[in-house]
């Protein structure tokens, strides 16, 4: 991570190759995250999406392994197979797109974004509708921009109208982020090309804008900015209360969190007794903490004109809510396993005083909350569209921090009606 923040990515991918790290297979998840990022950041595309499709095989080919998930009841998460967070299930996709549009494959780049959407479906169907992460609009919106390129104005107008749907029904209201500007006007000409003019007069109502015909151009530049890096995991303690629920349940409960969660201990009314009589426990979880932002505004700059970026992807926030979905899950499996280890405890200390004294010894080493995490994803992503005129294009990338401001100059020779990716990092 250090050599990666440095931008040193052959660096990063020599530490990376070390033989000792892929055979780590619990964190085989996170070794082809990362060096799937580390190859893409260093250019090399068609590297990096080798290995990011081998963490794409083995989230599909994952299945539970009883043996280490036993042994995970009578210790910790950390020693099971990581699977990934939800979000990164999704977001690796996004960099196997990227990858696909710098090689100017726009065919496989518009696969991996129909990943994504499957993805995503399959994580709410896990859920059964409940979580509060079930839609993706950023990848609605990738989806669109690849369409636009493809010259679909058609698709393109569907997936720029689904992604508004769910900025203004999901993300505006879980996460925060509202529907970007650029979007509203790419629905506007979308919809104007395709000859769909009520939906034009809908839209231009609804948005307030009217549609600029000077906003249809032959060529552009579809510009992301990964700006800093995503939260990180630490452990984070808390207490629960513990009351009989009868039927072999008992009930767990955290005030301050607002959660009262039931686990079955089973119908042995001694261990169930012990238990209770502890009244008070404190368990160890994953929290997640946010890094703190190194630059605040980013904008391109073309001659006179300056187009800023706009936030379409807070993958911070979307960790948090992402976690939040899956915390009575992770919270339930926590509480058994500190009571099947406590039961345990009891148990060695019916055979000696000394064994009861080592197995609470261990119960308290073992105790830990899995705080592995793809640290290497953005905190956001953000874009903008930049017009282009055939021939030369000269455009400056500005970086602007609390203490400083950073300029990259850009040239494009554009070609008559192509659109061009390019992806700008921060660390």
């Amino acid at each position: 991570m250090q050599a990666f923040e440095k931008k040193d990515f052959n660096q990063a991918e020599k530490i990376l190759d070390n033989k000792n790290l892929e055979k780590q297979k619990r964190n085989l998840l996170l070794y082809y995250l990362n060096k799937g990022t580390v190859l893409h950041m260093a250019g090399k595309y068609k590297e990096s999406n080798v290995y990011l499709q081998k963490a794409d095989y083995f989230i599909e080919d994952f299945h539970t392994n009883y043996g280490l998930a036993a042994a995970s009841l009578l210790t910790n998460p950390s020693v099971r197979p990581y699977d990934g967070e939800n979000h990164e299930k999704i977001l690796l996709h996004y960099y196997s797109t990227l990858n696909y549009l710098q090689l100017n494959n726009l065919d496989e780049a518009l696969v991996e974004c129909k990943r994504m959407l499957l993805t995503m479906q399959h994580i709410s169907d896990y859920y059964q509708g409940n979580n509060k992460y079930k839609r993706d609009a950023f990848t609605h919106l990738l989806l669109g921009l690849i369409y636009d390129a493809q010259n679909d104005v058609n698709n393109a107008f569907i997936a720029y109208r689904n992604a508004y749907e769910v900025y203004k029904n999901d993300y505006a209201k879980n996460l925060g982020t509202e529907p970007p500007l650029q979007l509203k006007k790419d629905i506007l000409r979308t919809a104007y090309q395709n000859g769909f003019y009520s939906e034009l007069d809908l839209f231009e109502k609804e948005f307030g804008i009217k549609y600029d015909l000077k906003d249809k151009t032959t060529s552009d530049l579809v510009c992301f900015w990964n700006k800093d890096l995503c939260p990180i995991k630490i452990p984070y303690y808390i207490d629960f209360l513990i009351t009989d629920m009868g039927n072999g349940y008992l009930l767990f409960t955290n005030l301050e969190l607002g959660f009262s969660i039931p686990v079955y201990i089973g119908d042995k009314s001694t261990d169930k007794d012990k238990l209770i009589k502890m009244k008070i426990i404190r368990v160890a979880i994953p929290k997640l903490e946010s890094r703190k932002p190194k630059y605040i505004n980013a904008t391109i700059e073309k001659g006179n004109t300056v187009y800023p970026f706009e936030l379409a992807e807070n993958i911070d926030a979307i960790a948090f809510l992402s976690l939040k979905d899956r915390m009575e899950k992770e919270l339930a499996e926590t509480l058994l396993r500190f009571s099947l280890k406590r039961i345990a405890e009891m148990e060695a200390r019916k055979e000696s005083v000394s064994l009861g004294i080592a197995v609470n010894i261990f119960n308290a080493i073992t105790e830990q909350a899995d705080t592995r995490i793809w640290q290497m994803l953005p905190q956001t992503i953000n874009y903008t569209r930049v017009n282009l005129i055939k021939g030369e294009n000269n455009f400056a990338f500005r970086l602007t921090g609390n203490t400083s401001t950073i300029t990259d100059s850009i040239c494009i020779d554009a070609k008559a009606k192509t659109t061009y990716f390019k992806t700008f990092v921060n660390y």
